[in-house]
């Protein structure tokens, strides 16, 4: 957790030090060199210090969890199709471009996580869940809760695994296989969010600093749960954000809050 808070925030009525956890938005965020889910971009993050890093994850075909955001592999990387339609011996291949016109490999999240754990061993992972199937339902969402314990069962790993979906079935399904595993219900309102995320037994919501209120960030703690903003990207958003007290704050600016 943060030991201290930039003097900045701190002057601008931010929770006291130490009660946010600071997390990097797909390692160094959107606005970075480097490509957001990249394992130089997580590097990057943990090694400011961070309490931890986001990434998008999708399913292969054959059960292996990567660091991708979009549907579509053509859309920002040198391969075509969907994630969940192909083998990884077919991904590992696939790159993506940084700014600098360098190609970043898609990753693995499981070697990319057992590495992260031996860089910052107290730093948490939140995987933000990216469900596109290629085929049926619910046989590729056991697949995916499956590969989510089974990291989760990773001595390096186990308790530091989050989980982050706009998607009921598998905030459901993880509840049912395992309850002991932190999930955040994704939302774009806070209206019926705490009662819906309580309902799912998740562990918290997420939602963008501005959709939501101080109050409204009061009355789901007050309700058991823990609240992680995203979408700030520098001083100003900071403060805005932090000026809420919410539990967890995903940023696209980390360099901010470096130890």
């Amino acid at each position: 957790m943060r030991r201290l808070l930039p003097l900045l925030l701190i002057a601008c009525a931010a929770p006291e030090p130490g009660s946010v956890k600071i997390i990097g938005h797909g390692g160094m965020g959107a606005g970075s060199p480097t490509p957001m889910n990249s394992e130089a971009s997580v590097r990057e993050a943990l090694e400011l210090g961070l309490d931890g890093v986001e990434m998008d994850v999708q399913l292969t075909a054959d059960g292996v969890l990567v660091a991708y955001h979009a549907q579509d592999l053509d859309d920002l990387s040198s391969c075509k199709g969907k994630v969940n339609a192909m083998n990884w011996s077919a991904i590992r291949h696939c790159t993506v471009g940084g700014y600098d016109n360098t190609r970043y490999p898609i990753v693995r999240v499981d070697s990319l996580l057992l590495e992260a754990a031996t860089l910052r061993p107290f730093a948490d992972f939140t995987l933000d869940c990216k469900l596109f199937a290629a085929g049926d339902w619910w046989e590729y969402l056991n697949a995916f809760s499956d590969a989510i314990l089974e990291l989760d069962g990773s001595p390096a790993l186990h308790g530091r695994i989050l989980v982050d979906c706009q998607t009921e079935d598998l905030l459901r399904l993880l509840a049912e296989k395992r309850h002991a595993i932190p999930t955040y219900l994704y939302v774009t309102s806070m209206e019926g969010a705490v009662e819906k995320a309580n309902s799912l037994r998740c562990a918290g919501i997420t939602i963008g600093y501005t959709l939501a209120s101080a109050r409204d960030v009061r009355s789901a703690q007050e309700a058991g749960l823990k609240v992680t903003f995203f979408g700030t990207d520098g001083s100003n958003s900071h403060r805005s954000a932090l000026r809420k007290k919410p539990d967890r704050l995903q940023t696209d600016a980390p360099r901010a809050f470096a130890n």
